[in-house]
């Protein structure tokens, strides 16, 4: 049977739940309560559920649920114990953390700053073909990933063909080559 209108509480757990949320349109959320933090008001529902070992799991501040929509059923069950989880598998999760923060601070490498739209969409198709990096508003363009900045080639602002300046002529010629394509592509 269904208890209707309640606030948030532990014995929610593992019943079934239907409730309105109070923000946006109102969304209609039904699932299995699957744990309930009360220094946190915090709502944790288990929802498409397949089978022991597959759900998707949605949290839920208690201040957004429209209690009076509250509609419950079946028996309070405690939250299972979560086990615990071994120092390699806490390694291999940090190791990811740090690649993944690695990969995000690489990306703003990839993105001007102070430079015209142009600028970034220039920049955005040679580094397609190239591996290049922003020198505040100068494009740096280098013929291997590892190698220094006077190796490579530096296109100065407003990036024409006849502003790329280094020291190996046909990586010049190159970039001026590919440069021009790009200048092509971006105005058609």
């Amino acid at each position: 049977s269904w208890q209707m209108g309640e606030a948030p509480s532990p014995e929610w757990c593992g019943k079934e739940i239907e409730l309105r949320l109070k923000l946006g349109s109102g969304e209609q959320v039904r699932g299995e309560v699957f744990a309930y933090d009360q220094a946190t008001d915090t709502l944790v529902l288990k929802e498409n559920a397949v089978g022991q070992h597959l759900a998707t799991y949605r949290v839920l501040k208690g201040e957004h649920i429209d209690t009076a929509s509250v509609k419950l059923n079946g028996a309070t069950v405690p939250p299972d114990v979560v086990p615990a989880i071994s120092q390699q598998t806490i390694e291999r999760i940090r190791d990811k953390e740090e690649m993944a923060v690695r990969k995000e601070l690489a990306k703003g490498e990839l993105i001007g700053e102070d430079v015209s739209r142009e600028a970034q969409l220039l920049f955005n198709g040679l580094s397609k073909t190239m591996t290049c990096r922003w020198d505040k508003q100068d494009i740096l363009v280098l013929l291997e990933p590892g190698d220094r900045p006077d190796q490579g080639v530096r296109i100065k602002s407003p990036y024409t063909a006849d502003l790329v300046q280094g020291r190996n002529e046909g990586f010049v010629e190159r970039v001026k080559k590919v440069l021009e394509g790009e200048r092509g592509r971006i105005s058609a």
